[in-house]
């Protein structure tokens, strides 16, 4: 099944940690709704934050030196990630990103990555050998131009945009393809997967020496070519590596939460179930057995030591109980005589995810 772990190790320079730095960086995410047509960063702003979608789509625009038309260079969905570079370099951004439906994302801000990298000193390792890789979609040109034809390569001039920028929009922008890079009668290739460098080819000259000699070119012409956009399938999983999915129950009296827990437990993995009181959650429970329970604090039909009591008379399931700083301690106070409970510290989803994998051991 999937956990926010693979979630996160989705993230390619997040994959050589293990559980312990998985902890720690989501102890620090943030969670956040986005309604469609929505502009989560537009070019120019400040790059002190990175993205992970949850679930939803977005585009991300750029808008050409030439005709300053915003043209959609990439869509991306649950399980893609960006803004990484501009935690790293500090630059502005360089795109315009808006959601093209309702959508729901984990934040990481600066603050948080610079502690995140002092621990773990790799991601900085990692993130300059492979860039800006992202599990995305291929980098498409989707802007019409007024002809009505769809063009789907990028090209310019180097003389007006160095080849070393030209090298970090493919990067960023998750490139599958090429860049043709020509002088004359020269021309070198340089082959992307995914925005990581794969080859240089100009000539008989090496990787290394082609790369430079392309670097120092002051004028000449550029064009991007992405691949053809393709289905990949995913490898099948051995009937020894299938889990059960984990069966969640959300007792909360807000339909919000309810929702917005159930989309996002949903995501990783779990079977997730929602009521809005204490007698009906413990009618499910009675009747699913569910693998852990995630309650309020405050139902309409109880509190959290009545429903601890009533549950505990007939399952020793684990329950987390949505507290903050305010009244955790009141309430680990009323329920230490109790096993198997976990407190949240906050009821941002990515320390309700956290209590869950910890109580329940997946």
């Amino acid at each position: 099944m999937f956990q926010i772990s693979e979630v996160l190790k989705k993230v390619p320079f997040f994959r050589t940690l293990g559980r312990g730095g998985i902890d720690f960086i989501v102890e620090r995410l943030k969670f956040k709704t986005f309604d469609a047509d929505e502009t989560i960063c537009k070019i120019g702003d400040p790059g002190d934050k990175m993205y992970i979608i949850i679930s939803g789509k977005v585009n991300v625009v750029v808008k050409t030196d030439e005709s300053k038309e915003e043209t959609i260079i990439a869509t991306l969905g649950s399980g893609d990630y960006f803004g990484e570079m501009a935690l790293l370099t500090g630059e502005p951004r360089s795109a315009t990103v808006v959601t093209t439906e309702p959508a729901e994302m984990f934040i990481l801000n600066k603050a948080d990555f610079d502690l995140i990298v002092e621990r773990y000193p790799s991601i900085t390792l990692s993130m300059g050998k492979i860039m800006s890789q992202r599990l995305a979609e291929t980098l498409k040109k989707a802007a019409k131009k007024s002809s009505g034809k769809v063009d789907a390569s990028v090209k310019g001039s180097l003389a007006e945009k160095k080849l070393v920028d030209v090298l970090k929009f493919c990067e960023s922008n998750s490139l599958n393809g090429k860049l043709i890079v020509k002088k004359g009668s020269e021309a070198g290739v340089i082959y992307y997967t995914k925005g990581e460098l794969q080859k240089v080819e100009f000539g008989n000259l090496s990787e290394d020496q082609a790369l430079d000699t392309l670097l120092n070119w002051q004028e000449g012409e550029f064009e991007v070519v992405p691949e053809p956009l393709k289905f990949e399938e995913e490898p099948a999983k051995s009937e020894a590596q299938t889990e059960e999915p984990l069966q969640l129950l959300i007792i909360n009296t807000s339909i919000v939460v309810q929702k917005m827990l159930q989309r996002t437990f949903e995501n990783i993995g779990y079977s997730v179930y929602s009521v809005e009181n204490k007698q009906k959650g413990l009618n499910l429970i009675r009747k699913l057995q569910p693998d852990v329970v995630v309650t309020d604090t405050k139902l309409p039909d109880g509190t959290a030591p009545d429903l601890v009591q009533e549950i505990r008379e007939i399952s020793s399931l684990p329950i987390v109980l949505l507290t903050d700083e305010r009244d955790r301690d009141k309430y680990i106070q009323q329920l230490k005589g109790f096993e198997s409970l976990a407190f949240t510290r906050s009821q941002e989803v990515g320390e309700i995810m956290h209590a869950v994998q910890q109580i329940t051991g997946r």
